[in-house]
């Protein structure tokens, strides 16, 4: 029996994850996060309270779930920066080293983040893991640095941690910190709100790489069940595509047309135009490569968020 932990386990792409390893025999799965929701649809065997910015917190968590592989999903990408670089620093430094003294032998994914790379010049495109990091903001820098605390921990005490790098993460269950997310929120109170919908954003004309939350879910699987330590992979579509497109497709499932106004508090100068990975490192790897969709990710995502409007 194979006893998986999911930490941040009432989030986004750890309800993914959990539902894969759900597929498989013989896996126990066990959640953790600050304040755990009673496990859903049977989602997680048990759910456990743990604070990964509290040392102590983790250090128990491992002693007693003694777990064989690891899936820190943790991600703080907005409040203060203390708060940040607390959960997404930290967190991983006190996760890794509660693993080097109480479960040596499991298996660690880590959830990077493209924002590790920063802003990249279109003529470098598309981004490999080969690319020199020179994150922007307290997110992508705390990202960069629980890389480098992992690869340390790999070379110098021999653990067995992989980190994933995904880039635009669609799906059912996405939150409001997500460029999708923020658009359903906004289309779903426009709809409640107005005979005449409409809703604000920002820069229509950027390009971004989306990959659907059950594709990361099965390549994190993937790269756990191999063996790829001190290794990055992204976890991308390799494909960029128009942030108006994206929101026309959403808005499409809508029962009455959504207008957009572009709201120049939204409009961030320093958007680089285009952005997109190259998934290929991975496929070599563990044969990751995208299956579902944005046009199907899109759906399901508008489907969960606003389907009761449809």
């Amino acid at each position: 029996m194979t006893t998986a932990l999911v930490l941040g386990a009432s989030g986004f792409c750890a309800k993914h994850v959990a539902r894969v390893l759900r597929q498989i025999d013989d896996v126990t799965v066990i959640g953790a996060d600050v304040m755990p929701e009673p496990p859903e649809d049977g989602l997680y065997d048990r759910c456990s309270a743990a604070d990964i910015s509290d040392a102590d917190s983790v250090s128990r968590l491992i002693e007693d779930s003694k777990p064989d592989w690891v899936f820190n999903l943790v991600g703080v990408a907005q409040g203060s920066d203390e708060d940040i670089y607390q959960a997404n620093m930290l967190g991983t430094a006190h996760l890794l080293e509660a693993v080097r003294v109480h479960a040596p032998d499991a298996r660690m994914a880590l959830m990077g983040s493209a924002a590790e790379y920063g802003i990249v010049d279109e003529s470098a495109l598309p981004i490999t893991e080969q690319r020199v990091c020179n994150p922007v903001g307290s997110y992508g820098i705390s990202k960069y640095a629980a890389t480098m605390a992992a690869m340390s921990y790999v070379h110098r005490h021999g653990l067995k941690v992989a980190i994933a790098r995904p880039f635009n993460i669609v799906g059912p269950g996405i939150g409001p910190g997500l460029v999708v997310g923020a658009i359903l929120r906004r289309a779903k109170e426009a709809l409640a709100a107005q005979s005449q919908p409409a809703i604000k954003v920002g820069n229509l004309d950027t390009k971004r790489d989306f990959v659907a939350a059950e594709d990361v879910a099965a390549g994190l699987l993937a790269m756990i069940r191999g063996e790829h330590w001190g290794e990055i992979f992204n976890i991308c579509s390799g494909e960029p595509r128009p942030i108006r497109e994206v929101i026309e497709l959403a808005l499409s499932h809508a029962p009455r047309p959504i207008r957009l106004e572009v709201d120049p508090e939204l409009v961030r100068s320093g958007d680089v135009k285009t952005i997109y990975g190259s998934y290929q490192k991975a496929n070599r790897a563990f044969g990751f490569r995208p299956t579902v969709s944005l046009e199907k990710s899109l759906e399901a995502a508008w489907r969960h968020e606003v389907g009761g409007y449809e």
